[in-house]
Order: C-alpha cells, then structure tokens, then sequence
C-alpha cells in the first residue's frame, strides 16, 4: 500500500489532510491512492488549472474540451462559464451554448450520488468477483503443478551437480555452465510461480479498492476539495461529455466501467441470491462457476501493476 502522504506516478500527491480533515475515513484515501496508481494517472498537481473539471469534460456535440470563460456585464458583474474549445477557436461547427461552470459542477456531483451503490451491490459484486477469481485460478492449477514440478526437478539437479563437483565426478568450468543454466531456468519458474499468487492477490486487492471508492463516491466527493476532486475525476473517468439537454454521457476508467454496468450488477445480485439459497439448501448450487459468473468480463481487475 501506498505510503500517506507518498508521491502518485508522475510526482503527484494526493493531500491527506484536506480528505481526512474533512471527515473523510483514512481507509478511502488509500483506495483513492490505489485506484490512482492503478490507472497512473497523470495527476499534474503541481501545474495551474482554472477549474478542477478542466480537462476531464468535454463538449457533448463535437467532443472537444470545455475551457473556462469569465464573462463580465456591464455592471462589472463576472459570470463564469464553460466553453466548447472548438467553437470558441472556429475549429469545428460546434454550437454548443456556453454553460454556467455551477452548474456543471452540480451535474458532476449528481452523476456520483446516482452511481454510489449500496452496501448489498458492495458485498454482491465482491462475492460474485471474488468467486471468479476462485474459478480462474483452480483453473490454472495443472499449469501450476507443471511450474512447481520443474521448480523442484531443477532444485534436486543443482544438489546433484554440486555433490558430483565434490566427488571431483565434474570439472569446475562445466560445474560453472551448468549452474549458470539451472539458475537462469529456475529463476524464470519461480517468477511464474510468484507471478500466480501476487497478480492475484493484488486483482481482488484492487477490486476491494474499487468498490470501496464505489460505495462512497458521492461522500468523498461532496467533502473534497477542489483538488482532490480533480484526483477522483481522474480515477473514475476517462472523458465526461456534457449534452446538449445537460446530461452527462461518461466514459470510465478501468475497472468502473464493468464494476458500473447494470448487467453486470443485475447478475452480481441475483448470484448473490443463489449463494444464500445454496447456504440453506442443498438442491442450488453456485459452484464451479455459474453461467453469471462466467459471463462477466473481469479486464481491469486482471494482473496489472496495482500498487506502489
């Protein structure tokens, strides 16, 4: 896990205190933290923006960004908009209105209070998840057998080139060439074996980041500052296209597009159902992996560099 107060990819920092501060638990700062590193966010906190949506939304009918706008009246009174950057620069023939930046905000602090999920979707997608990463690596077990089984056979063949080095059965220089062999062999085993555990202990970790971060997205966000609500765009979306009616249009990041699709939820509530049925009854059964589980597409969650 990330250290508090330690640098993001690219240098960034995420401010502890402002997110603590402000009544936020410790345990969601690191998920943000996890969840940052896992996308390696270009956080860019050290330049200046002039809003802390500029960059993440962009304009619904041609797709270029919104750029601030600060429009005085004539009574010196200064409204402040967001723009279509095509429009505005004549690159497209965008005809987009300008927005008022309040009320952009309000959309983007809606969008999350609509997709934080509740505490029974929490448990139902970690439970179904989790379950499919049970089903994947039972599945790898011949692979894994095979792995351990040359870890082994060159272990015991570094033991006997070493007692026939003793009984000056073997000269040294071949002694040295054959060990260099072994060693090159058994290292790369070994990686693939570690490699087995640790993708995915750090997947399910990173899952339980995720959701985490899901189940309180709209009370982080409403308690950030701006930003730290810049750092939680950045870890939920890739692009926020405002429309022409006001409503938002959201690409996600990885691994929020699966973990939000309804589908995806309807099947991760309903397999949740059939493993209460299995706990009390003997005629349901949800192992060896249901057609639910099977169907739900887990990239985002598979082996990746989660953490620092």
């Amino acid at each position: 896990m990330v250290v508090i107060g330690g640098s993001l990819s690219r240098g960034s920092t995420l401010a502890l205190p402002v997110l603590v501060g402000g009544g936020v638990d410790r345990e969601v700062w690191y998920q943000v933290q996890s969840v940052l590193t896992a996308h390696q966010c270009a956080v860019e906190a050290t330049q200046v923006h002039g809003h802390y949506l500029k960059g993440t939304i962009h304009c619904g009918q041609c797709g270029s960004r919104l750029i601030v706008s600060n429009a005085k009246n004539r009574h010196g009174n200064v409204y402040c908009y967001f723009v279509c950057s095509g429009r505005h620069s004549k690159r497209t023939d965008c005809t987009r209105q300008a927005m008022l930046i309040e009320d952009v905000e309000k959309l983007v602090e809606d969008y999350y209070s609509r997709v934080q999920i509740t505490p029974a979707q929490q448990d139902a997608l970690a439970g179904m998840l989790h379950h499919e990463f049970d089903r994947l690596m039972a599945a790898e077990t011949e692979e894994l057998e095979r792995l351990t089984t040359s870890r082994d056979r060159l272990e015991s063949e570094q033991d006997r080139l070493m007692q026939a080095h003793y009984a000056d059965a073997i000269p040294l220089t071949v002694l040295k060439r054959e060990q260099d062999r072994i060693v090159a062999e058994l290292d790369k085993v070994t990686r693939r074996i570690d490699a087995h555990f640790g993708d995915y202990a750090d997947a399910r970790a990173h899952l339980d980041d995720a959701l985490g971060l899901l189940a309180n997205c709209a009370d982080i966000y409403a308690r950030c500052d701006d930003t730290n609500r810049r750092l939680c765009n950045q870890a939920f979306f890739t692009k926020v296209y405002i429309d022409e009616d006001n409503e938002l249009r959201v690409e996600h990041n990885r691994p929020f597009e699966m973990l939000l699709d309804p589908q995806v939820n309807a099947n991760a509530l309903t397999w949740a159902a059939d493993a209460h049925k299995a706990r009390t009854s003997t005629n349901v059964s949800v192992g060896k992996g249901s057609s639910l589980v099977r169907g739900v597409d887990v990239k985002g969650l598979e082996p990746l560099t989660f953490r620092v």
